[in-house]
């Protein structure tokens, strides 16, 4: 993101090496006094409270961007519930709320934030699928994928909310149904080391791969050239890889949790099943797999 910015001319700060760094503030003060910045944007609760305490020091519009609402996607853990007391301890010089979710406002109003302040603005993506160099060759020999391979693809953070451990017992359930069938999971986290554990449990370390972290031009040119895009989350708000896969004509098989089905509708636009259902799941797959009619017309 950093070299992208930089890329696009547009100056980038760098505060800390570390969130929790104390040092934050202090420079994020001289910097909006040095630059005239009139709005602070925060995306996350860490930035969001080091945002407050800066807007409050230099009178700037504080907005406070939900990507996600923190009771759901962490299911009201201690990390949940202590993310959400801080979000709503932040807000005495809180201008406005930008959520990505009508699911995501109107959590916010019922934790008592009026809804006058609250905007909802859909995200979205600039794609243009024919500028995006890619082959099937490319992506077996990039992954190291079986030949002739199905591939189902899912791209995003390796953590609990993303629900990748239920793509694997799905995996496990397809079995020999659909042979042929590869996933490709790209992303990291704090779940990797338990996820490459399940599947070796599973005896799929054949049938699916954990990609790691990859560079967003390569991740649009191994959608492009996937068969399946596949989101087994617990939540998500307006998920971007499920954007930039349709914009890349993927047939989608994803949960009905939290923005997903305003953007999408079952049999329209998606196949969309429950989720923690690895039956569910794996049944959506073997059907987008098999069923070439089904899969082009969802694509």
């Amino acid at each position: 993101m950093v070299r992208h910015a930089r890329q696009q001319g547009l100056p980038v700060h760098t505060l800390a090496a570390h969130k929790a760094d104390p040092r934050i503030l202090p420079r994020l003060i001289r910097l909006i006094r040095e630059e005239g910045y009139q709005v602070l944007d925060t995306q996350n609760i860490q930035s969001k409270f080091w945002g407050s305490l800066a807007a409050c020091q230099t009178r700037t519009a504080l907005v406070s961007t939900l990507n996600s609402w923190y009771a759901s996607e962490h299911n009201l853990s201690l990390k949940g519930r202590l993310y959400l007391r801080l979000e709503l301890l932040t807000n005495r010089c809180l201008s406005r709320y930008i959520v990505v979710s009508e699911r995501d406002r109107r959590a916010l109003i019922r934790a008592g934030i009026s809804g006058k302040k609250i905007d909802l603005i859909y995200n979205a993506v600039d794609i243009e699928p024919e500028t995006i160099s890619t082959s099937r060759q490319w992506l077996y020999e990039t992954f190291g994928l079986p030949p002739d391979s199905t591939v189902c693809i899912a791209v995003g953070r390796l953590v609990p909310v993303k629900g990748y451990d239920v793509l694997v017992q799905a995996m496990h359930r397809i079995g020999d149904r659909v042979p042929q069938l590869t996933c490709l999971i790209i992303g990291s986290g704090e779940s990797e080391a338990t996820l490459r554990k399940q599947i070796q449990r599973a005896g799929l370390e054949k049938r699916v791969r954990l990609a790691g972290y990859r560079e967003r031009q390569t991740v649009l040119a191994a959608l492009k050239a996937s068969d399946i895009f596949v989101m087994p989350s617990r939540y998500e708000g307006t998920p971007i890889a499920l954007l930039e896969a349709a914009a890349l004509g993927l047939p989608i098989l994803a949960t009905d949790r939290g923005g997903i089905p305003e953007l999408l509708h079952h049999g329209e636009h998606a196949l969309l099943i429950p989720a923690d259902d690895p039956d569910a799941l794996a049944q959506g797959l073997v059907r987008l797999s098999t069923d070439c009619a089904l899969a082009q017309r969802l694509g």
